[in-house]
């Protein structure tokens, strides 16, 4: 293609996309639009993380609260905190959980706060909760300081973690007590989906841990290390890549919402059941409790709340799920190392342009067609591919630009291919308008060149003829005549076509058609068939309807028709001059398919196909074995059959008869004429009617019993007639 015509190509598919997302990535649109998309694909893709075998939830859910309602020691929501240190000390009653971390806030003073310092100071491995927040009015509090200088961590990096205008510690000596401090914090995008977390918050000049970063430490020494825009945590010999982001957030990883919902959680009332029947000693086995202690040990226990009344809820690309498991599932990532990195959008946009250069070159540049119409297939699986790719290796692909850019390109260049090869094909209509198949025009007008030279495969090559033509057309007027080829070639054509057939030519009532050509069908001889028995129906309704009506002459309304069929290989191809040109068929396997529609008459049956037709389409069709016969030009023989209906159609009077049939064809080639001629009467019995193919077998006997065949007679029988 030259240089001028590939140019409006490129800025139709590639240049305008382009210029299309790139726009809406100045606007931040692109982030939000980007999130969503991943979420929809990583709800498509196949799942490879899972949730840390080491996180359990203790939950106190509806069925807690409701239970305990009217409780003298618990009462309603909010629960008096001594329950807390109960909750806790039954994790700790066989081998101790690695960590406890509670996702209950206790900021505000009450009468049981000293229950909560006691298991602090006794129990210890608690890790409290702290909310910072950004407005409001900042109220100094006694040991605000020496509270955040003594859970503050000590990190070296420009990376800008969320930083908060006010916090609220663990009132009094909950804080002053507390082993260890997290922060519980959420950050939700700017669609309200909570996607993202991170491992630390600031306030005031310092750094905290939130709450999964201390389910990675479990309140032991790590270290931070910051290489330019990566950061790593260091804890004895692991180091884990934390591929923040550059508002200091990390994508989370949220597993399946199958797993999500699987999180091992157990209800607080459960556990309060359990430790009741332990020190009544109702059961002495842990193991038979309805919450067993063992299934705390060395794990990382997060406490928290899924009651509606404790409004904890937040919104995940999974949809609603308790505050508390949203913080499991970050515990779990950076635990696990389930973290993912998004890359930047350029990489997306790169991307998205190689796909567009790709497809200007299928549709422009590309001859072979079928890659055209499967160029979006090829495109999308590619983009899926990749994006899937990636995402197996914790990278998310920017997704906007190929989701956006691509059907713009797609459309704007479809339609420019539709309006430049319309154009060509008009070029070429007067060189078309001689066709009579409007398929073969079709296929003609996408690839000119390649019908004029033609090819060679396999086809199926159709002829069928009316028999006794010539007397019905000397009794009809020319106008009845015209009517009655008008309506029968109509009729016929119409089944031809239905089953994908080409319309090659008329020559007065006979019809010649191709199956598998000009478009290749790897079932033409099954649509030929098809197509010869729905020929057959046709006629009959014509018989019918011509009765009715009382057209044209008694043996006019009697019409029957004989069509022959054979497969095999054949040269067909566009053919002629430019103004005047069709779309036909040449070789030894049309040849034989017009003989045996002429040898169709002497068996008295109206389809008759070779042994290439019978063997391809004998589980669909039943053929009836005629002869062996050698048509006039070739030696070699041919094994003929009539074709009779479709399988589910044959009657047992049917194959009775052909079995009786293929008796006498049997003593035939055996040279014993008495008996064959017995056999081939027989046939006509069973039937009912006169067999004519039982009634020619009989005189060739006759005629073979008077004059004998030579001693290397085959059996073959020679037409001298085409």
């Amino acid at each position: 293609m030259k240089q001028n015509k590939i140019l409006i190509p490129i800025f139709l598919m590639v240049v305008i996309p382009t210029l299309i997302t790139t726009f809406l990535s100045f606007f931040r649109f692109s982030t939000t639009l980007d999130r969503k998309l991943s979420d929809v694909f990583f709800h498509l893709l196949p799942t490879h993380h899972f949730f840390s075998k080491d996180i359990v939830i203790i939950d106190i859910d509806e069925q807690s609260i409701a239970k305990y309602a009217d409780h003298p020691e618990l009462g309603q929501w909010p629960w008096k905190r001594h329950i807390y240190p109960t909750l806790i000390g039954y994790t700790k009653l066989l081998t101790p959980p690695k960590i406890t971390i509670i996702d209950i806030m206790f900021t505000e003073r009450s009468d049981y706060d000293d229950a909560i310092v006691s298991a602090n100071e006794s129990l210890g491995g608690i890790s409290h909760a702290a909310n910072f927040r950004n407005g409001g009015i900042v109220i100094p509090r006694k040991g605000m300081q020496s509270i955040s200088e003594k859970f503050s961590v000590k990190l070296e990096t420009s990376i800008p973690f969320p930083n908060y205008e006010n916090v609220a510690f663990p009132i009094g000596q909950i804080g002053e007590t507390a082993p260890m401090i997290h922060v519980v914090n959420v950050i939700a995008d700017g669609d309200g989906i909570l996607r993202r977390f991170s491992p630390f918050v600031r306030w005031n000049g310092l750094y905290f841990p939130t709450l999964a970063m201390q389910a990675f430490a479990l309140g032991e020494r790590y270290d931070t290390l910051t290489q330019e825009s990566d950061f790593y945590l260091i804890k004895d010999d692991l180091r884990r890549h934390v591929p923040v982001g550059k508002d200091g957030l990390v994508r989370a990883y949220f597993y399946t919402e199958e797993e999500l919902r699987n999180i091992p959680r157990y209800s607080a009332a459960g556990i309060i059941d359990s430790l009741e029947k332990l020190n009544t000693g109702e059961v002495e086995d842990p193991n038979s409790l309805l919450v067993p202690p063992q299934l705390f040990e060395d794990k990382i226990v997060l406490i928290g709340t899924s009651a509606a009344s404790t409004h904890d809820d937040v919104v995940t690309p999974h949809g609603l799920f308790p505050g508390v498991i949203a913080q499991a599932v970050f515990a779990s990532n950076l635990r696990e190392g389930h973290l993912l990195k998004e890359l930047p959008e350029s990489y997306g946009i790169i991307f998205t342009i190689l796909v567009l250069l790709i497809g200007v070159l299928v549709l422009f540049i590309n001859q072979w067609h079928l890659l055209k119409n499967l160029y979006p297939i090829v495109a999308i699986s590619l983009f899926v591919g990749s994006f899937y790719f990636l995402y197996r290796m914790d990278l998310v692909l920017s997704t906007y630009s190929f989701v956006l850019g691509f059907p713009i390109s797609y459309l704007l260049g479809f339609a420019y291919l539709t309006y430049t090869e319309g154009r060509e094909k008009r070029k070429f209509n007067h060189i078309l308008r001689n066709l009579v198949d409007p398929e073969v025009v079709s296929v003609a007008l996408e690839n000119m060149e390649s019908l004029k030279q033609g090819g060679e495969w396999e086809i199926t090559a159709f002829f069928s003829d009316v028999a006794g033509f010539s007397s019905i057309s000397e009794e009809l007027s020319a106008t009845d005549l015209a009517k009655l080829l008008n309506e029968y070639l109509s009729a016929m054509t119409k089944v031809l076509k239905t089953n994908a057939g080409t319309l090659d030519k008329y020559i007065g009532d006979a019809i010649v058609g191709i199956f598998s050509a000009p478009i290749q069908n790897k079932e033409h001889p099954k649509l030929a068939c098809k197509t010869a028995l729905e020929m057959v129906t046709e006629l009959e309704h014509l018989r019918v309807e011509w009765n009715r009506r009382g057209d044209y002459t008694p043996l006019a309304r009697a019409m029957v028709f004989r069509i022959g069929l054979n497969c095999g290989q054949a040269k067909v191809g566009f053919m002629g001059t430019d103004s005047l040109a069709s779309y036909t068929m040449m070789g030894d396997t049309v040849n034989l398919a017009a003989r045996l529609e002429a040898a169709a008459k002497d068996y008295g049956v109206s389809i008759l196909v070779s042994e290439s037709i019978q063997s391809s389409c004998k589980e669909e069709f039943h053929f009836r074995f005629l002869d062996w016969i050698r048509v006039k030009g070739k030696e070699a023989p041919v094994k003929i059959y009539s074709l009779e209906s479709f399988q589910k159609d044959v009657s047992s009077q049917m194959l009775k008869a052909e079995k009786e049939y293929e008796s006498g064809f049997s003593l035939y080639l055996k040279r014993n004429w008495e008996g064959a001629i017995e056999h081939f009467k027989n046939v006509s019995k069973i039937l009912e009617k006169e067999d004519v193919s039982s009634h020619l077998l009989i005189k060739r006997c006759q005629m073979l019993f008077q004059n004998p065949p030579p001693v290397d007679w085959d059996g073959v029988y020679t037409r001298t007639s085409k």
